[in-house]
């Protein structure tokens, strides 16, 4: 079996991702599978790891060169004895030990999840990092019927799954966009939009939560649509800071969200997607040869859905 993929030995830009042709093969654990990578998702805890940002760069720092990649889904061809799971099994993993960007990656198995029969290998490849911090993030915002709720970059790969579930809750949901992704924001479950061109232009919403999904000045722009005293939940850790500094004055709860990988979360959201109670969007799909053109087109932030690595070929 011939293990291949893509590595980095220091952060940097997009070009510092190398295709490897020969990558040593993991070994496993008793508690381990084995999973022949098909697909993978590319989210943008990918770039900000590459670049040396956040937590993800701590972990891999020591670890040059490093396979990034924390999105897997495949097929099981080594089964640890006390896995259980079965060689052959289709199965989908998000592992924050990264491994996603190559053929061949090792996970513990308390972390896989099968794929069911309706989903198919590609779309299990997108789900594992935006599906389960999607039902991570409606969880820790218990909401409360009548609720409204303001949430930016709704078409995102998080955005998008997290807008379909809140449409399901007996709640009022705000959305911050272009002008471009308004209609789509809008059919997946939005009741209003504002533009994100125009910040300035925001009224007072009195919105009881900001899900901020971008952070920065985007999320501090948006603060000013929130009631006093009411709570946001910031996905982009590194920027609570900032936001709980900017919301000092209107006593906002500014909290951090940092998705914990689990098995039953996403299958979970992989059952929804089965049943289609869920709709997954793709945005494209590159060779991984490829990646660095992949990875530079996500931090565009122009893109609708998740851009998938497609493993199946050299």
């Amino acid at each position: 079996m011939q293990n291949y993929g893509a590595t980095i030995s220091q952060f940097g830009e997009a070009d510092v991702l190398i295709f490897q042709e020969h990558l040593p093969l993991p070994e496993i654990s008793p508690q381990q599978v084995l999973i022949e990578n098909h697909f993978a998702g590319i989210n943008p805890v990918d770039f900000k790891t590459r670049k040396g940002l956040g937590w993800g760069a701590e972990k891999f720092k020591s670890r040059f060169p490093a396979i990034l990649g924390f999105d897997v889904a495949g097929i099981v061809i080594q089964a640890g004895s006390e896995s259980g799971f079965t060689i052959g099994d289709r199965v989908t993993a998000l592992t924050f030990e990264g491994g996603g960007y190559a053929r061949y990656v090792a996970v513990d198995a308390a972390l896989v999840a099968n794929v069911p029969e309706q989903v198919s290998l590609l779309a299990a490849g997108a789900m594992p990092t935006v599906a389960v911090t999607a039902y991570q993030i409606l969880k820790q915002a218990n909401l409360q019927p009548e609720q409204h709720i303001l949430l930016s970059a709704p078409l995102g790969g998080v955005g998008h799954l997290l807008l379909q579930l809140l449409a399901k809750q007996p709640v009022k949901i705000s959305v911050i966009c272009s002008q471009g992704k308004s209609e789509a924001a809008l059919a997946l479950g939005a009741t209003q939009w504002f533009d994100y061109h125009q910040p300035k232009n925001y009224p007072d919403l009195q919105a009881d939560l900001f899900i901020d999904l971008v952070g920065g000045e985007s999320g501090v722009n948006a603060l000013k649509m929130v009631k006093k005293g009411g709570r946001v939940i910031c996905i982009p850790t590194i920027y609570v800071p900032l936001l709980q500094q900017a919301g000092e004055q209107q006593q906002l709860i500014v909290e951090k969200m940092l998705a914990v990988p689990s098995r039953d979360d996403l299958a979970t959201m992989l059952g929804y997607l089965a049943n289609n109670t869920l709709h997954l969007q793709i945005a494209q799909i590159f060779p991984l040869k490829e990646i660095q053109t992949a990875h530079r087109l996500l931090e565009t932030g122009a893109t609708q859905g998740k851009i998938i690595l497609d493993l199946n070929y050299l």
